[in-house]
């Protein structure tokens, strides 16, 4: 909240705060019998009071709580207005009293006044306020809300064309040397694979076994491409029912696993996804010779930030000499 001001909705509440008060005094000091001089004198001083309370706290908040940040002047300050404000509705209930009465000593007005003005006008500066906290925290979460939608996006962005460029990397090295029923088969599975990332595009986080279908899809595409420097492996330890993933994230890391290991002649690739209670886990072998991994990818880092952004989990990276392991938490949708 940079700035408390008021807006269309605030003074609607306000006047339909004051007449409903307006109605109670009437009830209330026709039963206490006033003459209609102390009712309608009183109504108009209601009104007057409790505009001018609202309007001194409105400046106050600005100046004090949210400029300059300082709660003692703020308090002081709040105390100072109660009893001017409940000060000049003594001396208005004095000059309009049916009956003459005497002024109290100081200490008594001190008392007098504060009750006058605060216990008037507290309610309705704390809806006020109420409803103003309210509407703001509503105007932040719609704000983060897009900031999320459009940060999500911006990563799927740079992910998506990132995969398409080593598929049509795949094709092309597929067609020189493989038979027709085998390019059929492989286009076939990319397909597969693309009309899933297709109507799956807009999904935040998408069915975990849907993942995994769409993972074989790429086992195949990969075990084609590269015979024997690849192999891939599902151990479901727990069933996969009823858990989600980042939209894409099983595709990311398998994509890493390829892009940082090649195979040798003597060598194969392995990589397991393990699917447990909590996590997906997806462990590779390591090629040889290996370089030491200092810090995630620009894929992992995006896989990352998309964790970060749709929930309070991150990835967990497990490297050691032989094997580089890849935890992704499930996630659980809250009806």
């Amino acid at each position: 909240m940079n700035t408390f001001k008021f807006n269309r909705s605030d003074y609607r509440f306000i006047l339909i705060y004051l007449l409903g008060a307006a109605i109670w005094l009437l009830f209330r000091w026709n039963v206490q019998n006033y003459t209609s001089f102390e009712i309608i004198t009183g109504l108009v001083g209601f009104v007057i009071k409790n505009l001018l309370l609202l309007y001194m706290f409105r400046w106050l908040i600005n100046r004090y709580l949210i400029v300059k940040k300082n709660y003692v002047v703020f308090i002081v300050l709040a105390f100072v207005a109660w009893e001017a404000v409940g000060f000049l509705d003594m001396w208005r209930d004095y000059f309009t009293a049916h009956q003459p009465w005497e002024l109290p000593s100081f200490e008594i007005m001190l008392i007098e006044n504060f009750h006058r003005s605060a216990t008037d006008s507290v309610m309705l500066i704390g809806l006020v306020l109420g409803k103003k906290y309210y509407e703001n925290k509503l105007d932040t979460i719609a704000l983060l809300n897009s900031q999320k939608d459009l940060e999500l996006k911006v990563l799927r962005a740079q992910y998506d064309p990132h995969f398409l460029y080593n598929s049509l990397n795949t094709i092309d090295a597929l067609i020189d040397y493989s038979p027709k029923e085998k390019v059929k088969e492989y286009i076939g599975h990319l397909a597969s694979l693309y009309r899933y990332l297709i109507h799956t595009r807009d999904e935040d986080i998408v069915p975990l076994v849907n993942e995994l279908g769409v993972a074989k899809d790429y086992f195949y595409l990969i075990e084609t491409r590269f015979a024997g420097d690849y192999s891939f492996e599902i151990i479901e330890r727990e069933p996969p029912l009823a858990h989600y993933l980042p939209h894409g994230a099983l595709l990311t890391v398998l994509e890493n696993v390829v892009k940082h290991n090649a195979a040798s002649s003597d060598e194969t690739i392995t990589a397991k996804v393990i699917i447990e209670k909590k996590s997906v886990s997806i462990i590779n072998s390591i090629s040889k010779p290996t370089r030491k991994v200092t810090s995630m990818g620009t894929g992992l880092k995006n896989l990352n930030k998309r964790y970060r952004l749709l929930s309070d989990h991150t990835i967990r990276i497990e490297e050691k000499d032989s094997s580089f392991n890849i935890v992704l938490p499930l996630l659980h949708l809250i009806e």
